[in-house]
């Protein structure tokens, strides 16, 4: 910034430039351009010589009061010093800060690097400080407490398998890559009578392949209220799907690749839409994969998935033998004759029904939908 030679009585305007000014910068600028002491304009202000150069010297923060003295003084607008200084203590306390970051080492060792760089989450090459940083912008958290009170309670919430450990800071990850991208959809406030009609339209998307009908699915239920994204797994998540409400009208159904199946994706999707409408007091739902349903609320959930999916006529399903009879049975329904065949081997749970499954299923194929 150029001293000026003289006062100007146009009144000085904030500028805009790719460094801080501090006010006490402004000051000094301004106390040689017009030739005064620092004594002179601590006496025209009315403040201590002691305080005023504290203030020049940017060691205290500058009070409105002194702001507005030193308009009074000098005329240039209170705002404009202020402002300055409240960038000057962001600043100061944003390099204490940084500094500090070092304190989250531990916490940041429970991430996997890997998917972190595979997502652009941090910067290689960068200093541990600033990838810290950037792991918690990505949460949106200003600490790891932060973190572990919006997710700790929710990396659970998953359908996963029992049987295998499930690390939570991956799964959180997981969630959180489905939350950005359901940030950048369009999404109306969630109808719940609308939502609940459409699911009983859905189960006829199944027909065609995934990767040609998700974006309809995406959309539909967008309408309705509801975001619908899928985020291929990470090593170590187990989870096949989530739903987590994101605010009081803004439910979201997290799908992904676990299955491998077609059939194990739209069911994933059916059941998570159960919890919305049946549950939407819950937060996030614990779901594990063979665990006992204390509440009831998984077996309601599937009972709705099943319901939905095949107009209630899951008996006559279970009945059926043949290959023969199950495609006829799919197509009389409108469904995926490989999703009709998962639904009844896992409620038969024989090897039979699974073989006859293997020969319909369809295998899941993502590369439209990432």
């Amino acid at each position: 910034m150029t001293p000026r030679t003289a006062h100007s009585a146009a009144t000085p305007q904030p500028l805009e430039h790719d460094y801080g000014v501090t006010p006490g910068e402004l000051l000094r600028l301004e106390i040689r351009a017009r030739g005064l002491s620092q004594a002179d304009l601590a006496a025209r202000a009315g403040v201590s010589a002691k305080h005023l150069n504290q203030v020049v010297q940017d060691a205290v923060p500058l009070s409105a009061d002194t702001a507005l003295r030193l308009e009074r003084a000098l005329g240039i607008p209170a705002v404009i010093l202020t402002q300055a200084d409240a960038i000057n203590q962001a600043n100061k306390q944003r390099a204490k800060a940084h500094a500090a970051l070092t304190e989250h080492r531990t916490w940041f060792a429970e991430f996997p690097r890997n998917v972190l760089l595979q997502h652009h989450i941090i910067t290689a090459g960068s200093a541990i400080e600033t990838q810290i940083e950037e792991l918690l912008e990505f949460f949106g958290v200003a600490e790891p407490k932060a973190y572990d009170t919006v997710y700790a309670d929710t990396v659970l919430s998953f359908r996963r398998a029992q049987q295998w450990s499930a690390n939570p800071h991956a799964t959180s990850l997981w969630l959180r890559l489905a939350e950005r991208k359901a940030d950048g959809l369009d999404v109306a406030p969630y109808d719940k009578a609308r939502f609940s009609a459409l699911l009983t339209e859905l189960p006829t998307l199944t027909v065609a392949p995934l990767k040609e009908s998700f974006q309809v699915l995406q959309t539909r239920c967008a309408g309705a209220g509801v975001a619908v994204v899928y985020t291929p797994s990470i090593e170590g998540t187990r989870a096949s799907a989530a739903v987590r409400w994101l605010g009081p009208e803004r439910p979201l159904i997290a799908l992904t690749d676990r299955g491998k199946y077609e059939d194990s994706l739209w069911f994933s999707f059916f059941h998570e839409s159960g919890h919305i409408v049946l549950h939407p007091r819950r937060k996030s739902v614990i779901e594990l994969e063979g665990a006992d349903d204390e509440d009831g609320g998984e077996t309601a959930a599937n009972n709705f998935a099943k319901t939905t999916i095949l107009q209630g006529r899951i008996r006559q399903l279970i009945k059926l033998e043949s290959r023969e009879e199950v495609v006829a049975f799919a197509a009389e329904v409108g469904i995926h004759p490989g999703l009709a065949a998962a639904i009844r081997a896992y409620d038969v749970d024989e090897s039979a029904a699974w073989r006859l499954a293997a020969k319909v299923r369809r295998k899941l194929d993502d590369s439209a939908m990432r």
